[in-house]
């Protein structure tokens, strides 16, 4: 358990270095009259954050439950094409997650103040851009599944990551709402920093998701690697 919990801080750590939400809340930040009315944003993204985990993680126990049963009457071919198909995504995810980094982030020409958009904005935000993308999170959600770990457990663990997503939101709102106008410029450099870290995790994924296809394809041509 000591280990799940470590590969939940560093999962969610990274997971959590996400230019994407972190500078519409700047961008909001600027716009809104009470400040204090960004943790409403804050709230929709940790809601579908944790919705989604929580039905990720279900879903996946139930396979794995099945799969676990069948594993060793599964062939060596279907296991190799299904890491093929894992290789392929985490490269297709590499790209797109590149070309997201480089779009301008804009706020539409009314971003509203009500309750309701907020709401909307963050759970939009998140449901659209960063939890289909969210290999940290499905990292961390396969091995809680590995595991066997239970459904109260497992929502606490899914919670407790939620909580580390949201961290650097709430720190941005913290620091904002202590230095003001000071801190406007202070933030933008971080989040330009935070765009630069997180370029280098993606080329990451994608370094895996080729050694993947590697691994894939020569069991194909018939010499695979012993690791």
């Amino acid at each position: 358990m000591l280990f799940l919990v470590g590969f939940m801080l560093l999962m969610g750590l990274v997971d959590s270095l996400n230019p994407f939400t972190i500078t519409v809340q700047i961008l909001l930040l600027g716009t809104l009259k009470n400040v204090n009315r960004i943790a409403i944003y804050i709230s929709g993204i940790l809601v579908i954050y944790l919705v989604g985990g929580i039905a990720i993680f279900t879903g996946l126990s139930t396979i794995f439950n099945y799969l676990i049963e069948q594993f060793l009457s599964i062939p060596e071919l279907v296991l190799y094409s299904i890491q093929l198909i894992l290789g392929v995504i985490l490269v297709v995810y590499g790209f797109i997650a590149l070309r997201k980094s480089n779009e301008s982030k804009q706020l539409p020409n009314n971003p509203g103040v009500s309750t309701w958009a907020l709401i909307s904005l963050g759970a939009g935000v998140t449901l659209v851009a960063d939890l289909p993308t969210a290999m940290p999170y499905f990292a961390f959600i396969a091995k809680m599944t590995e595991m066997r770990v239970d459904i109260i457990i497992g929502v606490t663990f899914l919670l407790a990551y939620s909580i580390i997503y949201v961290l650097p939101l709430i720190i941005t709102w913290a620091l904002y709402l202590k230095f003001q106008d000071k801190i406007k410029s202070r933030m933008a450099f971080v989040v330009a920093k935070m765009e630069k870290v997180n370029k280098y995790i993606i080329v990451g994924f994608c370094v895996v998701g080729i050694l993947l296809i590697i691994d894939s394809v020569l069991f194909y041509v018939g010499i695979p690697i012993k690791w």
